[in-house]
């Protein structure tokens, strides 16, 4: 472990684009900006009236959304500006994601459209239809102004990347599942599915790299067998991915990070933590070999990072942990 930190009452923690993550609070309208060395930069209080929010934030930007409106701020607090979502042409809360370019992306779920609006002024860009599921994730790609979209199961919908040319969103589908994250090189995606399919394909030729369910990873110890459930799965650098993994379908169960190989999905690693709680969820990073992990229970955040290799001490295949 290189660091961690404590947050009051943490409800959300999500990666925020070219900065570190944004962290919102239980029963508080309050955003924490976190860096990469997890440092907290800012603490700001978002004039939204509840704190059941959505939030997106760059190195210069937050945005923030309830059931009734959103807005943008920058890091002090300051308002750019404010809209509320019939004003947008939807209902109630939507998805929505800042990239490296200060485009806020947003899906309105109740009129299944996609819309482009310059964060920093409020404009509106373009929009068009994008039917599918209400549920939708955007998943940060970290070498170009794509951004990835996946429209949430239970509906089958294709994952997706999106984009501006001369202010008209282009879309790219890409196969596979729900979009789970892309290689620090960007040149390749991870899609999980669920029922624990786990797929690795190359994005410029939508070519499948490897594809394998949970049960059947080649070098799985006979000790990992009972695990059924794939929570979670992230690159950590361009060969190898993390994943979280659990006994029960349930978030708060997941007992268990197993690194793999990137070319060919095969288990190579057991992480073993040195402290004596649970494993917790684990968050992405913008820099290659870091993760964030956070258990359900505590207010606690650590950061993560290999060095570089794989280590036999002091347990066979554990990974060795800064």
């Amino acid at each position: 472990m290189i660091n961690q930190v404590r947050l009051p009452g943490i409800r959300n923690v999500t990666q925020a684009t070219g900065l570190g993550w944004v962290v919102t609070e239980h029963n508080s309208v309050t955003v924490n900006l976190i860096d990469h060395e997890l440092r907290r930069v800012a603490r700001l209080a978002v004039p939204l009236d509840g704190p059941r929010m959505n939030v997106a934030a760059t190195d210069q930007l937050v945005a923030a959304g309830d059931e009734h409106q959103i807005v943008a701020l920058d890091h002090h607090g300051a308002v750019h500006w404010r809209s509320s979502w019939d004003r947008l042409g939807g209902s109630a809360g939507a998805d929505f994601h800042l990239d490296g370019e200060h485009i806020l992306w947003v899906r309105l779920a109740d009129t299944r459209e996609l819309v482009a609006i310059h964060a920093m002024t409020g404009k509106e860009l373009h929009r068009i239809p994008l039917p599918g599921p209400e549920a939708a994730l955007f998943v940060h790609r970290p070498v170009d102004t794509w951004t990835g979209l996946t429209l949430l199961h239970p509906d089958p919908s294709p994952a997706m990347l999106v984009g501006l040319d001369a202010e008209h969103i282009v879309l790219r589908p890409l196969a596979g599942d729900d979009l789970a994250g892309f290689s620090p090189a960007g040149d390749h995606y991870l899609t999980v599915a669920l029922d624990s399919f786990l797929s690795v394909r190359d994005v410029t030729a939508d070519t499948l790299i490897a594809e394998r369910h949970l049960e059947d990873l080649p070098g799985l110890p006979p000790c990992h067998a009972n695990w059924r459930y794939l929570d979670r799965a992230v690159f950590l650098t361009d060969e190898l991915i993390l994943i979280d993994v659990s006994t029960a379908d349930l978030p708060d169960d997941a007992e268990d990070h197993l690194l793999l190989s990137a070319g060919g999905l095969r288990c190579r690693s057991q992480v073993r933590y040195p402290h004596p709680h649970r494993s917790g969820a684990i968050h992405p990073t913008q820099q290659p070999g870091r993760w964030l992990t956070r258990h359900h229970e505590e207010d606690q955040l650590r950061l993560w990072q290999l060095d570089g290799r794989l280590d036999d001490e002091p347990l066979p295949g554990q990974i060795a942990l800064l």
